[in-house]
């Protein structure tokens, strides 16, 4: 298994997301903090719910390839 590893890319968006909402904190815009957690909370259960179908597909995918290589 590979290791999990954030990469150089994300680690950059994370930080940019986060000066983001610092700004918007320090700002006190809080209507901007508001809409930019509505969003991240979009973005999260998205992003979830792709990993769960990632990893049911691949389970799916791993048990038809285990059943095909099974001596009959």
């Amino acid at each position: 298994m590979q290791p999990f590893v954030v990469g150089q890319e994300l680690q950059f968006r994370q930080e940019a997301t986060k000066r983001t909402l610092l700004d918007l904190s320090e700002s006190q815009d809080y209507e901007g903090l508001l809409n930019a957690a509505i969003l991240l909370n979009e973005l999260w259960h998205q992003q979830t719910a792709v990993a769960r179908w990632f990893a049911q597909e691949a389970a799916e995918n791993l048990s038809e390839a285990w059943q095909a290589g099974r001596p009959r």
